[in-house]
């Protein structure tokens, strides 16, 4: 009597996954450690660095839905850390914080449109100039000579490169005319 010998489609399938996956993390560990010199958390924990920048790379997702946003962290928040990631690498630092700001916190400045002026008669004018609103940011105040912006109205950082001539000497005008 001849026996057969029943060998489960799925779980083959499994062994060859596992294989492919074992054989990829050895190759992935090799070239951590001999020839990648770029990322050091990947040259001293190989392979498990790769799962580290990936986690990092989706974070901000998992952190929306499920640990908190970029402004609860401390003692700095996400933001502030992906500014001091990106200058310690040489790389662009120069990145908006956008609406990631909590615009409803108290002592937010905000600048409506002309359809909901403000009225005169409780307007505070500052040094005889109307339309000076003073910044309360100082900026580097712990150094030797901190500075005060005289106006909330600033440029923000943008690409000049990408704008034209007349729009740039616009952008500067402006800038001349709200000081």
């Amino acid at each position: 009597m001849q026996e057969f010998v029943y060998i489960n489609p799925g779980f083959s399938l499994f062994v060859a996954m596992l294989a492919v996956l074992l054989g990829v993390s050895i190759l992935l560990f090799f070239r951590d450690v001999l020839f990648q010199k770029r990322h050091t958390i990947q040259h001293n924990f190989p392979v498990v660095g790769h799962l580290r920048y990936m986690l990092e790379r989706i974070g901000p997702e998992l952190r929306q839905y499920w640990v908190a946003n970029d402004k609860e962290e401390r003692p700095f928040t996400r933001s502030e850390r992906t500014w001091v990631y990106a200058s310690a690498k040489g790389e662009n630092n120069a990145f908006g914080f956008g609406t990631s700001e909590e615009i409803d916190a108290l002592g937010y400045p905000i600048v409506k449109h002309a359809a909901f002026p403000f009225p005169d008669d409780e307007a505070v004018v500052i040094d005889g100039d109307p339309s000076l609103v003073p910044c309360l940011k100082i900026i580097g105040p712990q150094r030797q000579r901190p500075w005060r912006p005289r106006s909330i109205v600033n440029v923000s950082a943008m690409s000049y490169g990408s704008l034209g001539r007349k729009a740039t000497e616009a952008i500067n005008r402006g800038c001349a005319l709200a000081q």
